[in-house]
């Protein structure tokens, strides 16, 4: 089984699929607030398909090297077409990334450089999970040229990261965050 998670006195652990599907569900919710709970499922249920890779399950198992697991839903994304999606997933953990440009090099810190980075094979995520279709994004036009999809962008971005970060929370506390939930 594949890990996404220990609890810190390694006594827990969550496996990937439990981790994808709890930021999946609160994701969607999350961006259910601005008619996208498609999106938000799709990005969360993708996020983390690189811990599907050997190189993260030495990292998490073995305490190996850090390794790259946030560039491979984006790029799945992205070879389908899905640029927004892929935005959002390959930067978490690190922000928005600039797009760069065509020219850019494998690794570079931008869109365009993570996605020609070579990544370890993490085509397990397959047996788990299913990429989702997504809807074609609710854009209106605000503002001059890209600002309506800037702004969807961010804002399912946010709604991906918060969830992220929340369902990890959920894991290592046992639930015991010491928030209530919020209200509709």
């Amino acid at each position: 089984m594949y890990k996404a998670h220990y609890s810190e006195d390694k006594t827990r652990s969550q496996s990937v699929a439990e981790h994808l599907q709890g930021t999946q569900k609160l994701a969607g919710e999350f961006a259910a607030a601005f008619d996208c709970r498609e999106w938000g499922d799709g990005c969360g249920l993708l996020h983390d398909i690189g811990k599907y890779s050997a190189s993260f399950k030495r990292r998490i198992d073995e305490g190996g090297p850090i390794t790259d697991h946030a560039t491979a839903g984006a790029k799945e994304l992205y070879n389908r077409g899905n640029v927004f999606g892929a935005y959002c997933i390959s930067g978490h953990h690190s922000g928005l990334l600039d797009g760069g440009t065509l020219g850019d090099s494998a690794g570079e810190a931008t869109l365009m450089g993570r996605m020609k980075k070579r990544l370890d094979d993490y085509s397990a995520f397959q047996h788990e999970v299913e990429i989702p279709a997504f809807p074609a994004p609710l854009l209106k036009p605000l503002g001059k040229g890209g600002f309506s999809a800037a702004f969807f962008v961010r804002m399912l971005f946010s709604s991906l990261v918060d969830a992220d970060y929340l369902d990890t929370e959920e894991f290592m506390k046992e639930g015991k965050t010491g928030r209530e939930p919020a209200e509709p």
